[in-house]
């Protein structure tokens, strides 16, 4: 890609491969300029803020904000996976 986050370049062709419209596809992001990036292609964002970020600076950019993967649920998205009841 041309230009890297937090221009939207790297989301928009990766939906371009996966052949689907960006606001099919379902970011996580652990850094703020990755989060605009993705909102930009107009992508879903799930924040997963590194610990050392404030999460409220995702507020604006994220569509979901968790504090590690394991609390991720997919039932909000419409994908089948609950990541609370996998074996760890």
């Amino acid at each position: 890609v041309k230009n890297g986050k937090p221009a939207p370049d790297i989301y928009l062709e990766a939906a371009k491969r996966l052949g689907v419209h960006p606001s099919e596809c379902l970011v996580f992001e652990d850094a703020l300029h990755g989060a605009q990036s993705g909102k930009s292609a107009g992508c879903r964002v799930v924040a997963v803020p590194d610990p050392r970020i404030e999460k409220q600076l995702f507020s604006s950019v994220a569509d979901e904000i968790i504090g590690d993967m394991w609390q991720f649920s997919g039932s909000r998205w419409g994908i089948p996976l609950e990541m609370a009841e996998l074996d760890r």
